[in-house]
């Protein structure tokens, strides 16, 4: 049998698969495979946006081709085998364009997919081994969540997907979604990201902070989702959507530039693609206007509750513009952010910059 070694990243795909993260798909993709999810995000009988995908480079591919099983192999332990492997390979350009609405290397999520290998495995998947690693302490998968949602009696639970330590408008989806539903499942995602964003222990040390000292702890699960940000918009959406139905969530936020990079998507283009296959996503979608602060209202605020948008007192709140903050050490306004939230990490531990 001929092994692979996998990096991080490809562990972490594999994990996902054998915990059901991914359901309905639980192998890497074959070819067929592959192509009806990118061209009609289609997944055998099911929509799915996004391809989950193994790549070699040519070499590793001549090593491999004749073998009926291949053996995966991370940190020198056996995690899992690939029986009757299927290898094949694609334009790089034309399916970017299909995921990514682009073939600019700019875009993370591009830059990412033309430095894979140009060859890609998939065919019956088996996960055998968890192995861990320095994220492990923050996870829960879903047979786990699950659990802790039926103990605990939630009907509705709000999946809150984040890349961000939280800022004043999170902060409201968040209470909001407290308010209205039974509880709420904080899981951002602290795979693979771009360098500027923020590290995973910024993250979720900014969590824990908040949740103790703000939130009733008894409407909170906290976990975190380790696979990499694709930055893929309008699609990724969707793959968020349907990783939190997974994990047990009833609803799922979707906001104004969900997964977004940058000016490669629309305001709110991810929520008019969601809104074509909610029905077929099976999770309610709770869908964000906002939320900004109003200085004439002096709160956070809706388009829904707030006749100020549009005017000069509406201060738009991102996670970009709080970052730049914290990069550049500016002061930071305190209705937008609360600084206590990072206070005890070093500024060099807060973004990624490798």
């Amino acid at each position: 049998m001929k092994s692979i070694n996998l990096n991080f990243n490809q562990y972490l795909e594999l994990e996902k698969l054998g915990k059901g993260v991914f359901y309905p798909v639980l192998d890497f993709m074959k070819k067929n495979e592959f192509y009806d999810v990118v061209n009609k995000m289609k997944y055998r009988k099911n929509i799915f946006p996004i391809p989950i995908i193994l790549d070699v480079d040519e070499k590793k591919k001549n090593q491999i081709s004749a073998f009926k099983k291949i053996n995966l192999i991370y940190k020198s332990k056996s995690v899992g085998q690939i029986i009757k492997p299927e290898i094949f390979r694609c334009d790089k350009r034309k399916i970017s364009k299909k995921i990514y609405g682009t073939t600019n290397k700019k875009h993370p999520g591009v830059k990412d997919f033309f430095n894979k290998g140009d060859w890609f495995i998939g065919g019956k998947t088996i996960f055998k081994k968890n192995i861990k690693h320095n994220l492990s302490q923050y996870e829960i998968f879903p047979k786990q969540t699950k659990s802790i949602i039926k103990k605990l009696k939630y009907k509705t639970i709000v999946g809150f997907q984040t890349r961000n330590v939280p800022h004043k408008a999170h902060e409201y989806l968040i209470r909001n979604s407290i308010e209205n539903y039974d509880a709420i499942l904080i899981q951002p995602l602290i795979g693979q990201k771009k360098i500027g964003d923020y590290t995973p222990e910024s993250i979720m040390k900014s969590y824990n902070v908040f949740i103790k000292n703000f939130l009733p702890k008894n409407k909170v699960i906290l976990s975190c989702l380790t696979t990499s940000m694709r930055y893929a918009g309008p699609k990724e959406a969707i793959f968020h959507a349907i990783i939190r139905r997974n994990y047990g969530c009833t609803h799922f936020i979707v906001g104004r530039d969900h997964a977004g990079v940058g000016n490669f998507y629309k305001k709110y283009e991810a929520q008019d693609l969601v809104k074509k296959y909610e029905k077929l996503i099976g999770i309610n979608i709770i869908y964000s206007k906002g939320p900004y602060y109003c200085s004439k209202c002096s709160q956070i605020v809706t388009s829904n509750i707030c006749k100020h948008l549009g005017s000069r007192y509406e201060k738009q709140i991102s996670g970009t513009y709080i970052r730049s903050k914290i990069i550049n050490k500016k002061k930071l306004d305190k209705n937008m952010f609360r600084s206590e939230l990072i206070s005890g990490i070093h500024p060099k531990k807060i973004f990624i910059n490798e």
